[in-house]
């Protein structure tokens, strides 16, 4: 018995690139949609990250300082009027402060916001930073070091005090207090929000140095990689004391040599060394690759 075979005309064929069409343009709307419900979603928890973290303290660099491009979050917070005044306050005498000293700096507001935000730096002559900080209530160090910012706790104050520790050596030997705060609306968006800086600036006190001679230090090679040398235009005596601190205040090294001082080990940066003896101080900078 033949198998019986049905031939289907052109007609009888269903259009199935229509067909195929139709169901790739109903596809391509669903995942449209399907792309929009999750940007949408990754929208959500984005925004909350970016707000919780600003809310709970400004990490990079936005203090206003020359070192900092003089950068605030006017570029985000705008738009308002609080009437806002900041002040960087501290207990450095009239005298000047002193290398390796510890002193109390304040950062305040007054404005008729409800809640309040700040980031503030200490800057050398040469804009690098200096000195090393301890946190106090409602307030935290970020970016390494450099900077001092609010907690999420703190951010209902209108005063944050907290410690500086002077470096062992100031470019010019000053150093200058730049801060940037920030008035907010708390209605949760970066609208409606009043950006002011304050800056404070303080000399090295002289008190004390008088018994030293202050000489001119000559440090090669500089850069360098492995070992540096000290020379000077004074006859250097012999029994020395050399210390090696970073941009923010901490001893890396010590020692009691000028010849091929080995700095191999350190990391990548600039360097402060200063030289002291029975009746000689010098500081000088060098550069480590």
């Amino acid at each position: 018995m033949k198998r019986a075979t049905q031939i289907l005309t052109h007609k009888e064929i269903p259009n199935s690139e229509h067909h195929v069409s139709h169901l790739k343009i109903k596809d391509n709307r669903h995942m449209k949609k399907n792309y929009t419900f999750y940007s949408k979603l990754l929208f959500i928890p984005l925004f909350a990250f970016v707000f919780l973290s600003l809310s709970g303290g400004r990490d990079g660099q936005y203090s206003g300082s020359p070192g900092d491009s003089g950068a605030t979050c006017t570029t985000c917070h705008s738009g308002g009027s609080f009437g806002a005044d900041a002040t960087v306050t501290t207990n450095i005498p009239a005298t000047g402060f002193i290398y390796g000293d510890t002193y109390q700096v304040t950062v305040s507001v007054a404005s008729g916001a409800t809640k309040h935000g700040f980031q503030l730096t200490t800057e050398d002559a040469s804009n690098t930073k200096v000195g090393t900080y301890a946190a106090g209530t409602g307030s935290q160090i970020v970016n390494g070091g450099t900077h001092m910012t609010h907690t999420a706790s703190g951010n209902t104050q209108n005063a944050w005090v907290f410690d500086w520790t002077a470096p062992a050596f100031a470019e010019g030997g000053e150093v200058t207090f730049y801060a940037a705060v920030n008035a907010t609306n708390a209605q949760n968006n970066t609208s409606g929000d009043e950006v002011v800086t304050a800056s404070r600036s303080f000399s090295h006190s002289s008190i004390g140095i008088e018994e030293f001679e202050n000489i001119s230090l000559r440090i090669y090679p500089n850069p360098t990689t492995e070992f540096v040398t000290i020379d000077s235009d004074n006859d250097l005596q012999k029994d020395v004391a050399i210390t090696v601190s970073n941009t923010i205040g901490q001893t890396v090294l010590t020692s009691n040599t000028t010849e091929r001082i080995d700095v191999k080990n350190l990391k990548s940066g600039v360097y402060f060394l200063q030289l002291k003896s029975a009746n000689q101080i010098g500081t000088s900078r060098f550069i480590k690759k």
